[in-house]
């Protein structure tokens, strides 16, 4: 993709840098209401490169940052909420999330709670690098938003349809948008086209995130519109790419039910892993022991028989 891409109508696609030397880039959104203002989804990274970026693309349009109606974030994590802040400063524009997602933003700020090792069967000679893992800081503050979102509800978008979609999973106030008319769904990162989005990365749910997150590729692989991911690039065959999600954590869930009775350590270290348990280490293994965790919790809930 180019830094600035037209994908539909009045909508535009901006390649927002990310810093890290992870993935090289998040996916922004412009979109243009028919009153000459813009909805800005995902803005990036806290960074002055990635607002820098944003406000670069709104110049290329013939806008002004006064021309952003409202900043609509799909969820917490820094890559897409962090610059929000900055933006909203430079534009006027309110911030807009679920309200789950406000809840869990006032979670996160309290501090999380750090995982039981010793429930999961950690053996003691690896515990202390995951602790050191667990007790770093999830990713910079984000902002509290000026108001919150309920599913269905439609955003003031005037002349567009875009519906709010709650998708927990990933986390617990994910949303998608769905412009209903040019059939487009912003999928944020409960639908990527290449990459598996981890879950149960934005604090304590009362869900397991697994079942919402089936859920929720179920709800949005039936609209199978174009989908506007939050990395990578836009793409077509939204109900085939939910499909193989919903099949890669069913098969997980297969994998851990075939581990009955085993510590989380013990059926992770028996589970398939891309690059090899051996080589999983510090924040790689956490996660996996986390993934493991949430599986392991889906299975024992029933999940298996209603997937």
């Amino acid at each position: 993709m180019a830094p600035f891409e037209t994908i539909a109508d009045g909508v535009h696609a901006v390649r927002i840098p990310m810093p890290g030397g992870g993935l090289p880039y998040s996916l922004a959104y412009l979109v243009e209401d028919h009153g000459g203002r813009l909805l800005v989804v995902d803005p990036g990274s806290p960074t002055d490169e990635a607002t820098g970026s944003l406000l670069d693309a709104v110049d290329a349009l013939g806008r002004t940052p006064l021309d952003a109606a409202s900043i609509v974030v799909t969820h917490l994590h820094a890559d897409h909420a962090g610059g929000a802040a900055a933006l909203r400063a430079a534009t006027g524009a309110p911030v807009l999330m679920h309200a789950r997602e406000a809840q869990a933003v006032e979670t996160i700020a309290r501090g999380l709670p750090s995982p039981d090792l010793d429930a999961w069967g950690v053996p003691a000679g690896r515990r202390a690098e995951l602790r050191a893992v667990a007790s770093a800081p999830v990713g910079p503050a984000v902002a509290p938003p000026d108001a919150v979102l309920t599913d269905g509800e439609l955003l003031d978008v005037p002349g567009r349809r875009i519906r709010v979609l709650w998708t927990p999973g990933h986390t617990p106030g994910h949303l998608c948008l769905h412009d209903e008319d040019a059939g487009l769904v912003f999928t944020g990162d409960h639908v990527l086209p290449t990459i598996n989005s981890g879950l149960g990365l934005g604090g304590p749910s009362a869900t397991n995130p697994v079942g919402d997150y089936l859920a929720g590729l179920e709800r949005i692989g039936a609209l199978d519109g174009q989908a506007l991911p939050g990395h990578e690039q836009p793409f077509d065959g939204l109900a085939e790419r939910c499909a193989a999600l919903r099949e890669h954590h069913l098969r997980r869930a297969r994998e851990v039910a075939a581990h009955p009775g085993g510590t989380v350590w013990e059926i992770a270290s028996g589970l398939t892993w891309t690059g090899g348990w051996d080589a999983l280490a510090g924040f790689t293994l956490l996660s996996a022991l986390s993934q493991t965790a949430l599986h392991r919790d889906f299975v024992g809930r029933g999940g298996l028989r209603s997937g």
